[in-house]
């Protein structure tokens, strides 16, 4: 028992809302504890929320049926010639990650139970496939496209998802092909079809993370989770030396939680703390995040302030992406994904030299640029195109051989 005053208790208190939040929420309403799940920002899901909601689960239960190959042996071995082979990342561990590959597929079984539609991305390869162990066909799962509107009352409260129209991934990429692929011009009808049958319906779609926050909120709501947003954790209460609750705040007051079982911080990273980039991100902006704004970083600080060890913090989830004109200032800014990666295209730094094999995962072309940057600009770098690439292929508008603005033109753009 804590001997400490708070004016709230439950079993589990999550900071943030992201999709280890609703997980871990959603496990503990299973073992029929009490949890409230306290987020800063005026909507629900956070990055999740608003990111490609893929998740990279080895020897998953949705492969065998397609079958595609997997086992707990072949997945280590991927692990290790990826992750295992990192000897700067402390935070990882043989231990670790075979728990991982362990305890994943349970976790999407659990969460199928709990009534989340998930299926499998039908093409994402392991991003180095190449390497022992490694998928082509891929481990990933996403959730099914998901109507905002079952979620009632709270359906404005969950975080908009980048994706504009009701497609999957899958279908997106297809239908930046569909100048040249019949299987582009079928997605696309597809896709046009879904949007039409919404407008008649009243539907209103998401898709992506903010599918898969859709879901898991839902879910959550239904097992009696207590969702509470504008509730910033502003610190922890320690008893010694151990975390007994936080400190949020209830009608803008502050106000102490307890936590009989444990807190879980899952509050995001820093990539709206210009200070925090530049001691461990040097040369990137807050400017070029996709990130929710209530990435700030305080949870992190706030952890380190009570001895926490910190570990990797130059590493990131980076997409190579370009804003446009008179796009700086949106929510969810424009990625361009694979635009070198098409025929008729590639990629120079600042002094016209080619300098990577455009093809790889986004994660490898970010740190490639970061990489190249220490020594010679490339941040921003150039890709070169052709008109056969500007005709056939998608560049930041949805649709391969749009139309671009004038002002993209009159910018240099």
């Amino acid at each position: 028992m804590s001997g400490q005053q708070f004016d709230e208790t439950f079993d589990f208190v999550v900071a943030g809302s992201g999709g280890g939040s609703m997980v871990s929420a959603l496990v503990m309403r299973a073992m029929d504890k009490s949890v409230v799940v306290l987020e800063k920002m005026p909507r629900i899901g956070g990055t999740t929320s608003r990111s490609g909601g893929v998740m990279w689960i080895p020897n998953n239960p949705f492969m065998a049926p397609d079958g595609v190959d997997d086992s707990f042996e072949k997945s280590m071995t991927y692990m290790e010639a990826t992750a295992g082979q990192s000897l700067d990342a402390p935070g990882t561990s043989h231990e670790r990650r075979a728990a991982y590959v362990t305890e994943g597929p349970k976790m999407i079984q659990f969460l199928v139970k709990s009534g989340i539609k998930l299926r499998r991305m039908p093409w994402w390869p392991d991003y180095y496939d190449e390497r022992p162990g490694g998928s082509v066909p891929g481990r990933t799962i996403i959730a099914d496209l998901f109507d905002t509107n079952e979620l009632g009352a709270w359906r404005d409260k969950l975080e908009p998802n980048f994706m504009k129209i009701p497609a999957y991934h899958f279908e997106g990429f297809s239908i930046a092909l569909m100048k040249s692929s019949l299987k582009g011009k079928l997605a696309m009808l597809k896709v046009g079809v879904r949007i039409v049958m919404a407008k008649l319906t009243g539907k209103r779609w998401t898709s992506s993370g903010g599918a898969l926050q859709g879901r898991m909120m839902q879910a959550s709501l239904k097992a009696g989770v207590d969702l509470r947003i504008n509730a910033p954790v502003t610190g922890f209460i320690m008893e010694d030396g151990a975390v007994k609750g936080v400190v949020t705040q209830k009608d803008g007051k502050p106000w102490r939680v307890g936590a009989r079982l444990g807190v879980l911080v899952n509050a995001g990273g820093f990539s709206h703390n210009q200070e925090m980039r530049d001691k461990y991100q040097p040369g990137t902006s807050v400017k070029w995040t996709n990130t929710v704004e209530g990435d700030t970083g305080e949870m992190i600080l706030e952890m380190m302030r009570h001895g926490a060890a910190i570990a990797q913090m130059e590493e990131m989830v980076g997409n190579q992406m370009s804003i446009p004109p008179g796009m700086e200032y949106d929510a969810v800014m424009p990625v361009v994904q694979g635009v070198t990666a098409a025929p008729h295209a590639f990629l120079v730094d600042q002094t016209g030299l080619r300098y990577m094999n455009e093809s790889g995962s986004y994660m490898t072309y970010c740190q490639g640029m970061l990489a190249r940057n220490r020594t010679v600009p490339a941040v921003p770098s150039w890709a070169i195109m052709d008109s056969q690439y500007m005709k056939n292929y998608s560049l930041i508008t949805p649709l391969p051989g749009a139309k671009k603005p004038q002002a993209w033109y009159d910018t240099g753009f």
